[in-house]
């Protein structure tokens, strides 16, 4: 089943995928739309970026999965791309699946006999894998309201346009003051699959975002992460930019409550 196709048409041309039947679930009103549900946001598998970017909601309620949209691919792209289909390509560097995690948002998935609701961390398994079984397809993503929180994501690449992440970070937090509460952190292209740096979070929680407690927050993410050596980038230079990140998505969130632009070079 397919949508926008963004990554399955390159895939078939580049012969990674050489025998299939696709079926076009474009269409399908059930799958699309943006809604409010109590202090929950539901997000069709079929939204696209583009409509992601624009919504007033997601900008309120979950403005990391909004920051995100600013800096995925380009506008042709962004107007095809689906939320759905991002999540179930399950790229390490997927620009999506870090908002989400930071979120801890729950892919809705259905088959004919029932529908159930993953965690996104507990969604991804695996480099280009996932827990979604051959019947059952991606109906949704949900997640908590973050209105009180502040938010940042940042993506870094080798140009600001249609380039994969060397690395990216998402961060949702609770700032009292310059005290940081509630701290949810998500990396991109620094492990197998796209993380949460929980010891980094457990570090930073309760704390004074001091500029010493932020140099060791970046010693601890740097330690988290797994990052590989490819032709972007090597493994020494991602570790080194989990702790630039880190500290931009902080500065970014105390001093323009996540209103940064989203991309870095």
């Amino acid at each position: 089943m397919v949508a926008g196709c963004t990554n399955v048409l390159p895939s078939i041309k580049e012969k990674k995928i050489t025998a299939c039947t696709l079926v076009d679930i474009s269409r399908l009103a059930e799958l699309k739309g943006i809604e409010v549900r109590g202090d929950t946001v539901v997000v069709g598998s079929l939204v696209t970026i583009n409509e992601l970017l624009h919504s007033d909601l997601v900008a309120s309620h979950g403005q990391v999965l909004w920051q995100v949209g600013r800096c995925f691919a380009d506008p042709l792209t962004r107007n095809r791309a689906t939320i759905g289909g991002n999540l179930a390509n399950a790229s390490p560097a997927g620009d999506g699946l870090v908002p989400l995690l930071a979120l801890e948002a729950k892919v809705i998935v259905a088959s004919l006999a029932a529908e159930r609701e993953i965690p996104v961390d507990e969604f991804l398994s695996g480099p280009g894998r996932s827990v979604l079984q051959p019947n059952e397809m991606i109906v949704g993503i949900s997640f908590t309201k973050t209105t009180a929180m502040k938010s940042a994501f940042i993506k870094f690449g080798l140009r600001k346009a249609m380039a994969i992440s060397l690395a990216s970070i998402g961060l949702v937090a609770g700032l009292d003051g310059d005290r940081a509460e509630q701290v949810r952190i998500a990396l991109g292209a620094l492990a197998p699959t796209a993380i949460r740096a929980r010891q980094t979070e457990d570090y930073l929680n309760g704390k004074l975002l001091t500029p010493e407690v932020v140099a060791r927050a970046q010693d601890v993410i740097r330690m988290e992460v797994k990052p590989i050596s490819d032709v972007r980038a090597s493994r020494e230079y991602r570790v080194h930019l989990a702790g630039v990140l880190l500290k931009r998505a902080l500065e970014a969130a105390l001093a323009q409550g996540g209103q940064g632009d989203g991309t870095s070079k």
